[in-house]
């Protein structure tokens, strides 16, 4: 078990029966941070996410903000790579002073971030992140978007109910992209993987990959990009190949400016995702009416949206000091937010987000089916 339930019979009174009191009685903001690659190929999706926490932090502030204190977000970018999240985590914590972060948005960020939150105690509550390894960074460590352990779980049985007995993947070298692959490897019968190849982040031309892919026997083609702009490029050359072997993909693959980009060769492109669709019908207007279009996808504002209002109401019930936050996530009763219902296990993971799957049709993502 990563993290421990240590309230006691008289803490959960407290809790209980002491709505929120600022930590110190003083108008100063309170300051959260968010992590985002605000620039470089996954851009679009931070766009998405900071402008879904924005939205939130605008909505809190106009209620009254927490306590009477109005909530700051201060913004940094981590270009969806370890190095940069971690400067950008440094500062948070020790420059800005902030009582939470909202990210990383990519997992590599996040893993990158967590030793530096889990020394000064400071929650970290990513949006996005997926890798299996986000599950043991730490005890600060939060999110609430499901791990790609149950996600290949998802994708395996979708496989198997398909009859591909060949599986080609290939995977970015970044940790999102390692963790996905490694988790669906674990997943798939030995032998079932028959083309397993690596390229380095940011990669754009796969034509000598798929030359030689032109000569391999397989079912089902998996494009483990870290971001539309890997994975765009893969999709097309591959048809360009005159390969039609059906593709599947995870969230990085879950793209409205891919779709849109194109239109035909995504066609028998598939998606194993969270839903598109919001359980808040009021949040996609609300967005487009202050960001115009999601340049990813409404469901990623709309997990950051939900971050930010749940750090808020762990605020409010238990003030800013990072153990109080801790220890309210970990025993957080279901909260209802844009995207459905959810609470955190005793690893800080979601619970009660299913998958759906989708298929790209000329242009437009459409949602076929539950998978669990």
């Amino acid at each position: 078990m990563k993290k421990s339930l240590l309230l006691g019979a008289a803490a959960l009174a407290l809790v209980g029966c002491q709505p929120a009191t600022p930590d110190v009685i003083t108008n100063e903001p309170i300051k959260i941070g968010l992590i985002a690659p605000l620039t470089g190929d996954a851009a679009g999706l931070g766009a998405d996410v900071s402008n879904g926490a924005q939205m939130a932090v605008a909505k809190i502030n106009a209620a009254d903000g927490i306590g009477g204190r109005q909530i700051q977000l201060i913004m940094e970018d981590g270009k969806c790579a370890g190095a940069d999240a971690a400067t950008a985590a440094q500062k948070l914590v020790n420059v800005d002073k902030v009582v939470a972060i909202v990210g990383g948005l990519c997992s590599g960020e996040t893993l990158a971030a967590a030793p530096i939150v889990e020394a000064a105690k400071v929650i970290l509550l990513s949006p996005t992140s997926s890798s299996p390894d986000v599950t043991a960074a730490g005890e600060f460590v939060f999110r609430n978007y499901p791990s790609d352990a149950l996600k290949t779980v998802a994708m395996a049985k979708y496989f198997q109910d398909k009859g591909f007995t060949k599986v080609a993947i290939i995977s970015e070298n970044t940790d999102f992209s390692q963790g996905f692959r490694d988790s669906l490897a674990e997943q798939l019968p030995e032998g079932t993987i028959v083309f397993d190849e690596t390229v380095d982040p940011g990669t754009k031309d796969f034509r000598t990959l798929v030359t030689r892919l032109k000569d391999m026997e397989f079912d089902v083609f998996v494009p483990n990009g870290n971001s539309d702009a890997v994975i765009g490029p893969m999709i097309e050359q591959l048809r360009e190949q005159g390969l039609t072997q059906p593709a599947v993909g995870h969230d990085a693959a879950d793209s409205v400016t891919m779709a849109k980009d194109l239109p035909e060769a995504t066609n028998n492109l598939f998606v194993i995702n969270v839903a598109s669709e919001l359980a808040d019908a009021d949040f996609a207007p609300m967005f487009e009416a202050e960001y115009g279009a999601p340049q990813y996808g409404i469901s990623f504002a709309g997990y950051a949206s939900d971050a930010v209002h749940v750090l808020a109401q762990a605020m409010i019930e238990v003030g800013t000091d990072g153990s109080a936050l801790q220890q309210y996530l970990l025993s957080m009763p279901d909260y209802t937010g844009a995207v459905g219902t959810f609470h955190f296990d005793q690893n800080g993971d979601v619970v009660g987000i299913p998958y759906v799957l989708k298929e790209y049709v000329d242009g437009e993502i459409i949602t076929r089916n539950p998978l669990n």
